[in-house]
């Protein structure tokens, strides 16, 4: 029978204690490998685990376990349909192809459930299926041997403490709903009354289901996997304003996994504590000695602003700590004096700013906007943004997505400096020779310029972001995009390739290279999908329970699952 592992047991298996301290007698030669698999819909792993369940905490220490497991790594609305579909089939949506609240789109034929798959490999093997959903029997369950759709949790639970009790299921599957519908008539925090009612009676639920299991006669000769894990986190949506996205960051995709047997090593997998910011920039150093800066030669006016139109600058900077007394590090202009035209992105004591000088046809001087404080150290995303609202022109400076709101209307309107054009190259470094060059060692990447004003939207959910897309909805105003992160030499210079349509590099004058690995929350690289597999993924546990009972997984299968390999306690 495929369901039946020989498994050979060593003499130094000793008593667990835990609720299941059993289940590989060491006078049993031969034992059959059964899976209890139990799903709690809307059980968002942060909250949960805040909540203390003691069931789920009793297991901890014979489980493969983790809090911030994913329901999948898609920017999509996640529902329970599609979450069991996924656990199931162990493929995500976009093969699956249920995506709704029911299984009315489906391709459960090239992708069945593991109801199917077991059946097709050993049809004698009886497969359980007990729900509160009304619509698992008939669709991803349809060709379990037992499939019950219960009024309740209890009875849902009711009706698994009775299975283990009276028959000899070799895969049994268990949904429960409660967590989900308290978190949607309140809110999937631990904060919520209701929804930490409904975790702490599902996991006494989760307490009565394991105890049968113990209870079982044939308890001794079976080594039962238990995995306990939940469809999908939060039903609110993904707010843009609140930053940059990806799944890690989304609580409708947080769930939580326990793969439990007495013999397992304990092991907690958590999610990354940020994707690193990495690659090779230039240093660029503002020192009369050691001037370090690149330029952008023969752009033919690209980048001259005139005296209307709306523009925007972004950059990304590394300013060591400190206090600074005007330096440049970006800019388009000839110096910073009164009477140079153009603009300039300098520093003034901890903080940044933008200044913008005229040919004071009409008197004016210089006029300038800031920013939010960045020499710290550590990574900062600086965008200022040129507006043309009517007759005025304004000026409005983000700092990691940020408004800054501190400065009135008037003092951002810069209609009165005219022409903005500068016959001097765009230029990462201090602006010779007035230019104060106090400000050493530091770095500038991700250089972009646009000939339209980015929205406060756009700006606050991709401020972070290091690659463009190509869907971006302002590519076609993209008129230069130095990443800055990987010099090429090409003859006897060093440039940083731009990556717009435009191609036209910065030239180095001198070229420190500098290697960094910074993990910070102000720059989100493009995330591999080999991150969000450093957690368990839901679309892992199929895989899991093939593994378990014995089941050969072929290419052909298509799975989207990994596979997490138990470490046993008593094998050496």
């Amino acid at each position: 029978m495929l369901l039946l592992l020989g498994m050979t047991m060593g003499a130094c298996n000793k008593p667990f204690p835990n609720t299941l301290n059993g289940g590989a007698d060491t006078d049993q030669a031969v034992i059959a490998r059964k899976v209890l698999l139990i799903e709690v819909d809307g059980g968002v792993g942060s909250e949960v685990r805040a909540i203390n369940p003691p069931t789920l905490n009793n297991l901890t220490s014979f489980s493969m376990y983790s809090w911030d497991g994913l329901s999948n790594a898609d920017n999509i609305e996640q529902t329970n349909a599609l979450g069991w579909a996924t656990l199931l089939t162990g493929v995500n949506s976009t093969k699956h192809k249920v995506t709704g609240n029911d299984f009315a789109s489906n391709d459960f034929t090239q992708y069945p459930s593991l109801f199917t798959r077991i059946k097709t490999f050993d049809p004698a093997a009886r497969t359980v299926s007990f729900s509160s959903s009304a619509i698992i029997p008939d669709g991803v369950a349809k060709d379990a041997t037992e499939k019950k759709a219960l009024g309740s949790d209890t009875e849902t639970k009711n009706a698994a403490v009775a299975e283990l009790k009276s028959q000899n299921p070799a895969f049994m599957f268990v949904q429960f709903g409660d967590v989900d519908a308290a978190g949607r008539a309140g809110s999937y925090t631990a904060a919520d009354a209701g929804y930490k009612a409904a975790v702490l009676a599902t996991d006494k639920n989760i307490g009565e289901i394991l105890s049968a299991l113990q209870s079982r006669q044939s308890y001794k000769t079976e080594n039962w996997m238990v995995i306990i894990t939940s469809n999908k986190g939060s039903n609110t949506g993904y707010d843009p304003g609140a930053g940059y996205w990806y799944a890690f960051n989304d609580k409708r995709h947080n769930t939580f996994f326990f793969s439990f047997n007495p013999r397992f090593v304990r092991k907690m997998y958590s999610k990354p504590e940020g994707v690193p910011y990495a690659g090779t920039a230039p240093q660029y150093n503002g020192t009369q000695s050691q001037n370090k800066r690149a330029r952008v030669f023969d752009d033919g006016g690209l980048y001259d602003m005139g005296e209307t139109g709306s523009y925007t600058i972004q950059c990304k900077v590394r300013i060591p700590k400190g206090s600074y007394g005007y330096p440049a590090f970006l800019s388009k202009r000839q110096g910073f004096t009164t009477g140079k035209t153009g603009w300039v992105f300098f520093l003034e004591q901890d903080y940044w700013q933008i200044n913008f000088g005229r040919n004071n046809p009409k008197g004016t001087s210089n006029r300038q906007i800031r920013g939010h404080a960045i020499s710290d150290g550590k990574w900062h995303a600086l965008t200022a943004v040129i507006k043309q609202e009517g007759a005025a022109r304004n000026v409005y400076t983000y700092t990691d997505g940020v408004f800054y709101s501190g400065v009135t209307l008037a003092n951002r309107n810069i209609t009165d400096w005219g022409n903005l054009n500068s016959p001097e190259p765009l230029t990462v470094g201090n602006l010779l020779p007035d230019n104060n060059t106090n400000l050493g060692d530091y770095l500038v990447t991700d250089i972009r310029l646009y000939n339209t004003d980015l929205p406060e939207s756009y700006i606050s959910g991709n401020y972070c972001k290091t690659e463009i897309a190509a869907d971006d909805p302002y590519n076609a105003n993209l008129l230069g995009f130095w990443p800055g992160t990987s010099p090429v030499v090409s003859g006897n210079q060093v440039l940083l390739a731009d990556l717009s349509k435009n191609k036209h590099p910065f030239t180095l004058s001198t070229y420190s290279p500098t290697d960094f690995v910074d993990v910070t929350d102000k720059v989100c690289p493009l995330i591999q999908p080999a991150v969000y597999k450093t957690v368990p993924n839901v679309a892992d546990v199929s895989l899991q329970v093939y593994q378990w009972l014995g089941i050969a997984v072929p290419d052909s299968w298509k799975l989207d699952g990994r596979y997490w390999i138990p470490a046993f306690n008593d094998l050496q």
